[in-house]
């Protein structure tokens, strides 16, 4: 799975040190949107959370990848809910500081939706971000997903509650996509 300047790979255990260093020089920023990086503060809690990932993706339940530029992991985005029966799931997404702005993420996703939607045959994809994360809301916007509505009170991050935004993009759209 590679662009000529991207290479998602199947996140693993050993990657948790590379990971974990990039969780750590990110915190502030990733922190206030995402609701695990505060419990993310060793490089064993986040094996742990690979290991889960790996247990997962083998009954199909999720698949998690390294966003990687130049060797080194840049993010992950992933599928998680994997839903076989309904054909659908849930889409999510990070990037390290350093990285933002580079245009690596669509590069990411698009691979991503590629497999989604090409090898395991879903139908439908899923983002919920929150609301005033208007930079995340903007990447969904802008691979194709259509704002289906808003969750109030949905998301708890840092003791406060958030409204989410839920995107979606089925099979029959993303082929549509230029």
């Amino acid at each position: 799975m590679t662009t000529s300047r991207i290479t998602l790979c199947e996140a693993e255990e050993t990657h948790a040190a590379q990971l974990f260093g990039l969780i750590n020089s990110s915190r502030d920023a990733l922190g206030q949107w995402l609701p695990w990086v505060d419990s993310a503060q060793s490089e064993e809690q986040v094996r742990e959370f690979l290991q889960l990932r790996t247990c997962e993706r083998s009954v199909g339940a999720s698949r998690t990848c390294l966003i990687m530029v130049d060797d080194q992991p840049a993010g992950v985005c992933d599928l998680h809910s994997i839903s076989s029966q309904d054909c659908r799931a849930s889409l999510g997404y990070w990037l390290g500081d350093a990285y933002v702005g580079h245009g690596i993420l669509p590069q990411a996703l698009q691979l991503l939706m590629d497999i989604a939607f090409q090898q395991m045959g879903l139908h439908r994809l899923e983002i919920i971000s929150a609301a005033a994360n208007l930079r995340s809301c903007a990447v969904a916007e802008r691979m194709g997903f259509q704002l289906e509505g808003v969750l109030r009170g949905y998301l708890h991050i840092r003791d406060r509650y958030w409204d989410a935004r839920i995107y979606s993009l089925l099979d029959s759209e993303w082929a549509a996509l230029p």
